[in-house]
């Protein structure tokens, strides 16, 4: 059987409570005029360029102690939800590919804009990808946690097969839940 989008949904819901921002963060990968074979292409790469922004990312969070998040991930990498948005054939050449990324367990005396200067360092100096780049604490985005995890699988709810194929919404491969520090809270 495959799963869909409200599956997604109940599964994100089940950490609702620790995800505490909201990052959207745009590619460099533009959709027009490309076939679906290398739309799949630019979607595989723009994972792998978002994995190696998330390990800066994760390692900025603790300057002092960069080895941490890779040291004892349980304890110290952020929980970490993705899903991708704009990997479709358009007719706007504008649009790129680009990601959708909940966040919790991060430091918590790290203001909200430190976060952001720490994953556009991560995301656009280190990944170099676009500087077009949204994050926000999920208590100051116009509608609660819920209604964050609808937004970001609406793809997803438009095309039931977007929510369980290998190059669907949801990118498996670049979430992470930190069981251990979670249970601490």
């Amino acid at each position: 059987m495959n799963y869909t989008a409200q599956d997604i949904t109940n599964f994100f819901s089940t950490y609702q409570k620790h995800v505490t921002h909201a990052i959207v963060a745009h590619t460099n990968f533009h959709t027009f005029g490309l076939s679906n074979q290398a739309i799949d292409r630019a979607v595989i790469d723009a994972r792998k360029e978002l994995r190696y922004a998330l390990n800066c990312f994760n390692k900025f969070l603790y300057p002092k102690h960069s080895n941490w998040p890779t040291r004892k991930p349980l304890l110290f990498r952020p929980l970490c939800f993705v899903t991708v948005e704009g990997a479709r054939q358009t007719t706007d050449p504008a649009q790129t590919i680009h990601f959708n990324i909940s966040l919790g367990n991060l430091p918590k005396a790290m203001p909200t804009t430190q976060i952001e200067i720490c994953f556009r360092h991560a995301w656009h100096v280190k990944a170099q990808q676009s500087n077009d780049l949204f994050c926000e604490a999920i208590s100051d985005y116009p509608c609660d946690s819920s209604r964050w995890f609808g937004y970001i699988l609406k793809e997803a709810r438009q095309d039931t097969r977007k929510a369980w194929t290998t190059n669907g919404t949801w990118d498996v491969e670049n979430c992470w839940i930190p069981h251990e520090a979670l249970a601490a809270d």
